[in-house]
């Protein structure tokens, strides 16, 4: 079960205390994301990021995916549907977020990125690619160095699905070195899709504007 906190009717989602502006969020708690727009090459795949990954925006998606301020979902739901018609990302058959594993979403009581991006689909009426599975625990990427990274993602995910000649748009809330993209990318062609898209919500990767 999904515990939304309890929020005044107009005040920010974020601070929970000014006027809403935009994105449920207030014009003061705007003003300090960083906006990145940026578009960038991942090893032959197009790849966008939206905000930079700075403290403000650490701190938002810290509050969401552990402290269960779930109502921030609409927060992030919003900013990457706008980006998406912003930059006329369309002609995908499926979209999907990156999975977590089973025990992630047990211990945290609820799919984070999922969650995000079910609300998305359904404003682009664009099919959620629900076959990819994350089969494998991994370890905090952060906590090791470059070549234990690519193997504690190697076969972490699967899918039993043709996807001959399908477009899919991947999205997730932060990229850093990009290996878990990459690791999902890998699944997808290798069960037949013509290309995969990335988009997060925030990254340290990309120029910044």
């Amino acid at each position: 079960m999904i515990d939304f906190l309890f929020l005044d009717k107009g005040k920010c989602y974020c601070c929970k205390k000014d006027e809403i502006y935009k994105y449920h969020l207030c014009e003061n708690c705007l003003r300090k994301l960083d906006y990145m727009d940026s578009k960038y090459d991942l090893c032959g795949n197009i790849c966008y990021s939206i905000y930079f990954y700075d403290d403000f925006m650490k701190r938002m998606i810290w509050d969401y995916k552990f402290n269960r301020n779930t109502s921030l979902y609409k927060v992030f739901s919003e900013m990457i549907y706008d980006f998406i018609i912003e930059n006329n990302l369309s002609g995908f058959d499926y979209i999907l977020g990156s999975p977590s594993s089973k025990q992630t979403i047990k211990n945290r009581g609820f799919d984070h990125i999922r969650l995000i991006v079910e609300d998305v689909a359904k404003k682009l009426n664009i099919t959620y690619l629900d076959d990819l599975k994350k089969v494998k625990n991994t370890k905090a990427q952060h906590t090791l160095d470059r070549i234990e990274r690519k193997k504690n993602l190697s076969g972490a995910f699967c899918i039993d699905k043709d996807l001959s000649g399908m477009r899919i748009l991947l999205i997730d809330d932060l990229i850093t070195t990009g290996n878990t993209c990459l690791e999902i990318i890998k699944e997808l062609k290798d069960k037949g899709a013509r290309e995969v898209v990335s988009l997060s919500l925030a990254s340290e990767r990309g120029k910044r504007r």
